[in-house]
């Protein structure tokens, strides 16, 4: 295969409409996220583009990972899976934005619907391809074992997926959110996280040979137990949102975290008893899909249990927002924290605030409390290139 067959399947990937649908939604979060502080703060507080770096980098040593298991091991998909895939992710992009574009929700649907599809005798429209493609076995007919092979293989998938978000999800995270005032029923602002991310995973997978070959002979073929298969790059894109106010953020990352890593290791065990009954894999995807909701509820039945942590202090200004690689974020500053005393001056108001503030730009000594009780002094100096002064948002 040539430079030139490397750079078109390349180019196919980037026109592929879920990776530009991608692209658009976490452009389009940017904006939405510094026009409202803009808006709302009258400052520009963070204007690092981390929707888009976190698409783009986040997943690459996963999707890496993935693509070697899915062409060492042979673990094909079929081209009705992988359209109908792209379909269904752009449906749940539109209709929930990351909230349910993960692939315990994409994966899943994909191989049920294909499912329905194939007990009620559908098949997706695509026999105007039949013209071009000279087999008789265009339209893939799912025979029983080989349905449940299929699903099998989206359950490998989807039950790596799981796991591995789990442990991708990290507290350190937490500084990239900003704040959404609200009023609480008591009439007092508050502040709420949405935790909306989408990370982009260029996967690896294998399809069946017999409709790429009469358009491409030049494209990547592996024969594998003397059938050949055409390696296609699947834009998988994996995402969650979810919205924290009443827990401490740490804390409901945390909670999130482990739910993710128990469904990840059900996963795991559905998958190694489907591998021995192939038909167990269709009941193991809804099995996992049931699972997903299941985490939402119990996080917003936690989210039910308390009190709002991100309101006003009784003493003090509370600490809503951190911006990255700021003096704030150097004196290790965290959201829900409530500063007392700023170079020994009492904080009582946002103009105690910037008072001491605007009259102590070379260093800054602070007492506040952490959203544990914990009582502690940190202190930095301020330089040139700190803009924004330190680095946070007050209430």
């Amino acid at each position: 295969m040539t430079g030139k067959n490397i750079v078109i399947i390349f180019l196919l990937f980037l026109v592929q409409p879920l990776f530009l649908a991608g692209i658009f939604y976490s452009l389009w979060n940017y904006r939405k996220r510094l026009t409202y502080v803009r808006e709302t703060y009258r400052m520009n507080f963070n204007r690092k583009a981390f929707e888009l770096s976190d698409y783009f980098l986040k997943g690459i040593l996963l999707a890496i990972g993935l693509s070697i298991l899915s062409i060492v091991l042979g673990v094909p998909l079929t081209i009705e899976w992988y359209i109908l895939y792209q379909g269904i992710s752009l449906l749940l992009l539109a209709i929930g934005g990351s909230r349910f574009i993960h692939p315990v929700f994409s994966f899943s649907i994909t191989s049920i619907v294909l499912f329905l599809m194939d007990q009620f005798g559908q098949a997706l429209p695509l026999s105007w391809l039949s013209q071009q493609v000279s087999t008789p076995n265009f339209l893939i007919d799912f025979k029983e074992a080989d349905f449940s092979s299929l699903s099998l293989n989206s359950l490998f998938f989807t039950a790596l997926m799981v796991l591995f978000t789990g442990l991708l999800i990290k507290n350190k995270d937490f500084n990239k959110l900003y704040p959404i005032l609200g009023a609480s029923r008591r009439g007092k602002t508050i502040a709420r996280y949405q935790n909306k991310f989408l990370w982009l995973l260029p996967l690896a997978i294998l399809v069946p040979g017999n409709l790429i070959e009469p358009f491409a002979p030049w494209w990547p073929f592996l024969s594998i137990g003397g059938n050949k298969f055409a390696v296609l790059i699947l834009p998988v894109l994996i995402g969650l949102k979810f919205t924290i106010s009443t827990q401490l953020i740490e804390e409901a990352l945390e909670n999130i975290k482990k739910d993710f890593l128990v469904l990840g290791i059900v996963a795991i065990v559905l998958f190694v008893g489907s591998y021995f009954y192939e038909q167990l894999a269709i009941v193991s995807l809804f099995i996992l899909l049931v699972g997903a909701f299941v985490i939402y509820y119990r996080h917003r039945q936690r989210e039910k249990l308390w009190t709002f942590k991100y309101g006003p202090a009784e003493e003090g200004l509370r600490v809503i927002a951190v911006r990255p690689d700021s003096p704030a974020d150097r004196m290790k500053l965290t959201i829900g924290s409530v500063i007392t005393h700023i170079n020994e001056e009492e904080m009582s108001t946002k103009e105690d605030f910037h008072e001491v503030i605007t009259y102590n730009r070379s260093y800054i000594r602070m007492r506040l409390k952490r959203s544990d009780g914990e009582v502690i002094m940190v202190e930095t100096p301020l330089y040139d290139d700190d803009v924004n002064n330190l680095g946070l948002l007050i209430l």
